[in-house]
């Protein structure tokens, strides 16, 4: 695994939590928000909008720390009843859940105000 180069943070912007920057209950939406309301949310490698907003579901199966992808929670022939990480927190969340470090388990036929997804598509290039 290689070694992180910049600094730590709790957020993908900073270390403090700012509602100019996520869409998240202290910002006072109340409601999704279109992609690009928040470009000051940058990461130091371009990211944008990567907390706040909506949910973002992903392929591995929930599990306590230490993370070891050996263990079986990144098997991509799993059954789709596991219970899946889910990161980034939503506008129905405190700043606590939009954190980079923040995840919970959740069941793919789980619904309710609190859980909303995004699909994201990331271009190949060969």
């Amino acid at each position: 695994m290689k070694k992180n180069e910049t600094s730590q943070r709790l957020y993908p912007w900073g270390n403090d939590p700012d509602p100019n920057r996520a869409n998240y209950n202290e910002t006072g939406i109340g409601a999704t928000s279109a992609v690009g309301c928040f470009p000051s949310e940058a990461s130091p490698y371009g990211c944008e909008e990567m907390s706040g907003n909506v949910w973002e579901w992903t392929r591995s199966i929930y599990r306590e720390y230490p993370y070891d992808p050996k263990d079986g929670r990144e098997n991509l022939e799993a059954s789709s009843a596991k219970i899946r990480v889910v990161r980034g927190g939503s506008f129905y969340f405190s700043h606590w859940g939009v954190r980079c470090s923040y995840r919970y388990g959740a069941r793919s036929r789980q619904r309710g105000l609190r859980l909303w997804f995004s699909c994201d598509v990331v271009p190949i290039y060969l």
